[in-house]
């Protein structure tokens, strides 16, 4: 009569749960564990990784939807949000945004791709910092509750002034320059991803932002487009 196999040939590898190293010391997790473990976070990263991409994906198709003139029609004659559409907008952005920040807290941030050194961190905080005032400046140039939704919006007209004399869109060019620095302090998979789903978008957005510009100011902005660059402010304004 054949003897039947021995416990480890029949268990498959993926099921063992013991350590077939005798030479482990005590206290230390032994190598099929460790193989354990790595192969769970990879799993997760695999499973995350997409989510994060997809959160990102629908914060920037939802970002445009709204801003489109016809959604904002459509919500002022059949949903009465004339007033207070702008605020409306906002909340659903923190929202989006929100579930970004979350994706991107449980995915694994994976290695870092080059390793932390002095200069780089400080030059990243002053990018970050630049980049930030920046687009926080430009904000306010609008009046920071009008824009936000907090008051109703009013009528500014074409700004040809102040950042906007010198670039058309400063509040991306300090998203950009916030997001170099942010790779600087640590770039790691995950926040390349972000960066990179960010800079594949802003073409599209500034594309459909020019477009809504150019119905609402005609030659006016066409002008405006051909005097002043998009992105890479200009330092003299005449």
């Amino acid at each position: 009569m054949p003897s039947s196999p021995s416990t480890s040939q029949s268990t498959p590898v993926w099921r063992r749960t013991t350590c077939a190293d005798p030479s482990r010391s005590a206290g230390n997790s032994c190598p099929c564990q460790q193989e354990g473990h790595r192969e769970v976070a990879f799993r997760i990263y695999l499973a995350a990784v997409p989510l994060l991409a997809l959160s990102l994906i629908v914060f920037y198709a939802l970002h445009s939807v709204l801003a489109w003139t016809g959604v904002k029609r459509w919500a002022a004659a059949r949903l009465g949000l004339d007033r207070w559409y702008r605020l409306g907008y906002t909340v659903v952005s923190v929202v989006l945004f929100a579930w970004v920040a979350v994706t991107f807290g449980v995915a694994p941030a994976g290695p870092v791709l080059f390793p932390p050194m002095p200069l780089l961190t400080v030059a990243g905080w002053l990018i970050v910092v630049g980049g930030g005032s920046l687009a926080t400046v430009a904000v306010l140039r609008f009046g920071g509750a009008g824009f936000l939704g907090f008051r109703p919006e009013r009528s500014t007209g074409l700004v040809r002034t102040g950042l906007h004399a010198r670039m058309r869109h400063p509040i991306y060019t300090g998203i950009i320059a916030a997001a170099v620095g942010w790779l600087l302090l640590g770039a790691t998979p995950a926040s390349v991803l972000v960066v990179g789903i960010t800079f594949l978008y802003l073409p599209i957005g500034i594309h459909l932002e020019e477009r809504k510009l150019i119905a609402a100011f005609g030659e006016d902005y066409l002008r405006y487009r051909r005097e002043v660059p998009a992105l890479i402010p200009r330092w003299h304004t005449t």
